[in-house]
C-alpha cells in the first residue's frame, strides 16, 4: 500500500517533543517512539490529516495555516497488521503551552494494539537516548527549525 502521512512535531514552550511509544506492529516486542500522525485520507490535505491525526491521538485540537509547508519529509516501509507499507511523512513543526494534558480521542482499532503510551521529551533528553525514534534525526530538525524562528 502506498499512501502519505502528515505528521506533526508538537513542541511546548520549554522545548519539549510531544512523541508516542509504539510497538513496530502488532504483538511485536520492539517498539519505537514516533511523531503523532497518520495517513491522508481521500479528499484531505496534508495538514487536514496532520491536524486530525493529532487530535485522534493526542485529544490535542492545533491549528495549522492550511498553506503551511513541511519542514521535513521522509520515505519509509514498514509491515503494519500484515499490511506493507510504502509511506511518505510530511513534519510540520507546531508550538503549543507547557502543561497541555493528552488524553487520545479516537484511536483505531490497531492503534489500541500498538500504542503504548506517550510522552513529553527535552531535546537533551531525546539527544542523550538510545531509544529508537523517527525520524532519526528529529532532535536536529527540530532544534534547527527552532533556532530560525
Amino acid at each position: 500500500m502506498i499512501r502519505l502521512a502528515g505528521r506533526m512535531f508538537v513542541v511546548d514552550a520549554d522545548r519539549r517533543v510531544l512523541l508516542m511509544h509504539e510497538r513496530r506492529d502488532i504483538g511485536s516486542n520492539r517498539s519505537h517512539w514516533i511523531t503523532p500522525g497518520g495517513g491522508v485520507e481521500p479528499g484531505e490535505s496534508l495538514v487536514q490529516a496532520a491536524v486530525r491525526e493529532v487530535y485522534e491521538e493526542t485529544g490535542l485540537r492545533l491549528e495549522l495555516d492550511e498553506a503551511a509547508e513541511p519542514m521535513y519529509s521522509e520515505r519509509v516501509g514498514f509491515t503494519l497488521a500484515s499490511c506493507e507499507i510504502d509511506q511518505t511523512n510530511y513534519y510540520f513543526l507546531v508550538r503549543v503551552p507547557s502543561g497541555l494534558p493528552v488524553c487520545p480521542a479516537g484511536h483505531t482499532e490497531v492503534e489500541q494494539l500498538v500504542v503504548l503510551g506517550h510522552r513529553w521529551w527535552s531535546l537533551a533528553e531525546l539527544a542523550a537516548s538510545d531509544v529508537e525514534r523517527e525520524p532519526a534525526t528529529m532532535v536536529e530538525l527540530i532544534e534547527r527549525a527552532l533556532a530560525v524562528e
